[in-house]
């Protein structure tokens, strides 16, 4: 600590008291500086071995994502907590499917254009492989996003001989098809960072594939060729969570070395207790002489089986095993169950089956906040990533077959979630619509239906048991909720 002028001046008189000035004034700035600062960012003892490398989103990737793809692929296929964690997102996520439904400013043509898009969508001619509809096809991108961390959907245009009603088709591309090792600036100015080329603005406008997947062992011979596909042909859908990441990453790797090391950690108990377990019992002799046996020439058995009776010979003793016991096991394995639960979003329930420590409070609260991280993988993922520019793909494909869907647009409609106690949450939901909180609409789509088709078949029922004259106590225009029939009040059911 510096000494300035007025601590010179008190030096004269009391060498003491500047000393004490000085070390005063050091002590103060030593405190200020430490409560100025993290604590996280401090350097010790207890942090000297933590490297914190300030690198990009997409250096980090770059380097790791080959290796975290691969060790996800091998957990999933087989550890079975890896396995149900990555099912648990794609069956709450996609389930039956996102239904999508075509609304505009005129019913007959959002009708119209709503069933061609039905017609194209639910038949397997949609994937170019052949094998899947609309919703078999997100279900597949929803697995590859948790599973390797991003999948590539790229758009084929059909024969016309195909006899597709709308020319377009999807095919499903492992992301192990794009280059990555591929990063050049070519000439034209545009810059390729993992097989993914950019414009001198940033956005992208090519991804560089390769034509085999580099992981087929095929005894057909390889091409190994690159291919530049514009990005107005490929749909990349992946998390991201970083800002200008341009790769995704498997939703395992927070948890794949804690899933290895509880994978190698059951396999050790179970080991250990089977070999515990050959070892029944153990025979001691405490007389070495090999004369000393008076039952000359007789064996002792080897092998115990029910109801046996063994004779022993003079200086023999049989002493029992006693297996190591796996007391804390079951405690180990739940926290570590739970922090791979955490990695991956999902509940610890789900994820394990076990609802042992479950009750209806506890339930719901888990459900909610599951909910959220569902919402959120919909709307940012399959609807924002896939969906949406899929309309986009299908209305240009309808208007080259001669349609006109011009001023439509797609409604999402979410897979149902069922009801922890549908006798608790009907009753609120019908509260929710009389006070004007939500709308019949809404609430049929909360339920995964379609809402312009189940008011329609609503409406098509009511006619026809109004003209069949049947009044049943669950038609609320005729009961009320407990059956009762409702009273006209002198008003005509039909103008006169």
């Amino acid at each position: 600590m510096a000494v300035n002028w007025l601590d010179n001046i008190i030096g004269v008189f009391s060498p003491v008291s500047k000393a004490r000035r000085v070390r005063a004034r050091a002590v103060s700035a030593l405190i200020e500086n430490h409560l100025r600062k993290y604590e996280g960012a401090s350097v010790g003892r207890r942090t000297k071995n933590w490297r914190t490398p300030s690198s990009s989103a997409n250096t980090e990737i770059a380097q790791s994502l080959p290796a975290l793809r691969n060790r996800s692929r091998a957990l999933v296929r087989d550890n079975c907590y890896a396995k149900r964690g990555i099912s648990v997102i794609r069956e709450n996520v996609v389930g039956t499917g996102i239904i999508m439904q075509v609304n505009g400013p005129s019913e007959s043509k959002s009708r119209k254009i709503d069933s061609l898009f039905d017609s194209w969508a639910e038949e397997t001619w949609i994937d170019y492989d052949g094998r899947h509809d609309i919703y078999g096809l997100q279900s597949l991108a929803i697995t590859a996003v948790a599973e390797s961390g991003e999948v590539l959907i790229r758009r084929r245009r059909p024969k016309s001989s195909d006899n597709i009603p709308v020319p377009l088709q999807l095919q499903v591309l492992e992301a192990d098809h794009l280059d990555g090792s591929i990063n050049a600036e070519p000439a034209k100015g545009n810059t390729i960072i993992q097989g993914i080329e950019f414009d001198s603005n940033g956005q992208r406008v090519a991804y560089h594939l390769t034509s085999d997947h580099p992981g087929d062992q095929n005894i057909r011979q390889k091409s190994g060729k690159t291919v530049r596909i514009p990005a107005s042909d490929i749909l990349h859908l992946y998390e991201c969570t970083r800002a200008g990441q341009i790769r995704g990453v498997p939703w395992l790797a927070p948890a794949i070395i804690k899933l290895r090391d509880l994978d190698e950690f059951e396999d050790a108990q179970l080991v250990r207790q089977k070999i515990a377990a050959c070892f029944a019992a153990f025979i001691q002799d405490s007389d070495f002489a090999s004369d000393s046996n008076p039952i000359a020439g007789e064996q002792l058995v080897e092998k115990l089986e029910p109801g046996i009776i063994e004779h022993l010979p003079a200086g023999k003793e049989i002493t029992f095993g006693n297996p190591p016991g796996v007391q804390g096991y079951k405690e180990f394995i739940s926290v570590h169950l739970m922090a791979i639960a955490s990695a991956l979003g999902v509940t610890y329930e789900a994820l394990t089956g076990d609802l042992s420590q479950v009750n209806f409070s506890s339930a719901r609260m888990g459900w909610l906040e599951f909910q959220r991280n569902i919402t959120g993988w919909q709307q940012r993922i399959m609807v924002a990533q896939f969906l949406r520019p899929l309309w986009g793909w299908f209305v240009q494909a309808a208007s080259l077959a001669g349609y006109d869907p011009a001023r439509l647009y797609p409604a999402m409609t979410m897979p149902r979630r069922e009801m922890i106690d549908p006798t608790k949450e009907i009753p609120a939901t019908i509260k929710a619509i009389r006070a004007g909180l939500m709308t019949l609409p809404e609430a049929i789509k909360m339920y995964g239906y379609d809402a312009h088709k189940q008011l329609a078949e609503i409406a098509a029922t009511n006619t026809e048991i109004d003209k069949l004259g049947l009044t049943l106590d669950s038609d609320p225009r005729r009961t009320n909720p407990s059956g009762e029939a409702i009273q006209n009040e002198g008003k005509p059911d039909e103008e006169d």
